[in-house]
């Protein structure tokens, strides 16, 4: 594919900096095209669509949007138990399907023949990624998607990737240095741990390392973190904001006041309740529809809350605007870029019938996430030790988050408690 960044930082210039009713015009005729393939090819919204007694022809701009019911990773979750492996979601045949992902909680997700998703890469080149820049990328290749959606999204932007993953931090470090890696994709709190390994080995690393800038997303980035990476590596740090199935839904510009919606998705803020567009001003759901022909989600819910702007953004883009993702509608969070759901702790505790009662405790150290598993077993159980070990490899190997078991005395977890109380600050 041809590459279109450039050092102005768009992908598409001209797209980007488009008069917002031409671009809604445009956004508006992808979303119908989108839901009538998506209506004509998929049996899940064949479904989906009959039950709430709606016919592809009533849909006929963004006017009737809210007439198409809410879609949630938890019916996404149901219909793949009943029709493996994607629910009936998607519309090309298997034969067409390049990868199939495996995400936390085994929710399959196909991958296209050809990756043609061009939101990352317009959330690269708001971060000055493109040609001529070496990309050490730290998102795990490892079943997931994500890496290689940024992967695949570097080489549009024009920039060479070495596909390094999560861990090993005393060889990433190395291979930053011996590289001359200028450009980062990973988590904030990864990228602060390998900065520490580099202290820690004695290089100073402002003048040993090369990195000038950095694109984070998967987990918050506080300003205070934001603000000691830039002063300690002297580079240049922005965040994007999505999830594996919807791809990127905000990413800064170099002003980093607010998240740029990209121009191959259509997002909204509504109200969790209803479905209907949040009021200006008033935090709703964030909730989009991607333009995936192999994998269409018409109005899936993110699950996340923010704040809707639609205003001209200095930096010459026209797009809407999420001002920051405020939080989490139910209980689930994210952790260490993974979400964490209760139904996933409710399937590991209801492995041990000895478990009276259990909480899933979030802290955070150091710029780190921390996990504490706490369960409830009567005084006198005599395997504590082995419960303890069994309930650390479930956490990794089901949830694929690393974390400590507790086990306490019955009576230790308070009634009324929190699946997951999630304890960190954020500033």
């Amino acid at each position: 594919m041809k590459t279109r960044a450039d050092k102005g930082r768009f992908w598409n210039q001209e797209q980007e900096t488009l008069a917002w009713e031409q671009r809604l015009s445009g956004l508006e005729k992808r979303f119908l095209a989108t839901f009538r393939h998506a209506a004509k090819n998929s049996p899940a919204y064949a479904e989906i669509l009959a039950k709430a007694g709606i016919e592809a022809e009533d849909i006929k701009g963004f006017d009737d949007l809210e007439k198409i019911p809410i879609l949630r990773m938890q019916d996404i979750v149901e219909r793949q138990r009943s029709r493996p492996p994607f629910g009936g979601f998607e519309t090309v045949d298997p034969s067409r399907v390049r990868r199939v992902y495996i995400n936390p909680g085994r929710i399959f997700q196909p991958g296209e023949w050809d990756y043609e998703d061009t939101s990352w890469a317009e959330a690269l080149a708001a971060a000055g990624f493109g040609p001529g820049d070496l990309v050490i990328n730290t998102f795990n290749y490892h079943l997931w998607p994500y890496a290689f959606m940024m992967d695949e999204s570097a080489k549009m932007v024009g920039a060479t990737v070495a596909p390094t993953g999560v861990g090993n931090t005393l060889m990433q470090v190395k291979i930053i240095k011996d590289l001359k890696v200028n450009a980062f994709m990973g988590t904030p709190s990864f990228l602060m741990t390998l900065t520490q390994r580099a202290e820690g080995m004695g290089l100073d690393v402002k003048k040993d390392l090369a990195l000038d800038k950095a694109m984070v997303g998967a987990e918050m980035l506080p300003e205070s973190l934001r603000k000691r990476l830039q002063e300690k590596l002297g580079m240049e740090i922005r965040q994007a904001y999505g999830t594996v199935f919807l791809g990127c839904l905000g990413y800064e510009c170099s002003l980093a006041r607010g998240l740029h919606v990209p121009d191959n998705v259509l997002v909204e803020v509504v109200d969790p309740a209803t479905g209907k567009a949040a009021p200006k001003g008033v935090a709703g759901e964030i909730v989009a529809t991607t333009f995936n022909p192999v994998y269409p989600l018409v109005r899936l819910a993110t699950g996340d809350l923010s704040l809707w702007a639609q205003e001209p953004c200095a930096c010459g883009r026209t797009s809407g605007v999420l001002r920051k993702v405020l939080g989490r509608v139910d209980q689930a969070t994210k952790v260490r870029g993974t979400f964490l759901h209760p139904w996933q702790t409710d399937e590991i505790a209801a492995k041990y019938p000895e478990i009276f009662k259990y909480q899933v405790i979030i802290t955070r150290k150091d710029h780190t996430d921390h996990m504490s598993m706490v369960v409830e077993v009567a005084d006198d159980y005599p395997k504590k030790d082995i419960l303890k070990a069994r309930l650390e490899r479930d956490l990794k190997d089901l949830l694929t988050i690393k974390g400590e078991a507790r086990v306490v005395r019955q009576g230790s977890i308070p009634d009324f408690h929190k699946k997951i109380d999630d304890k960190r600050t954020w500033e």
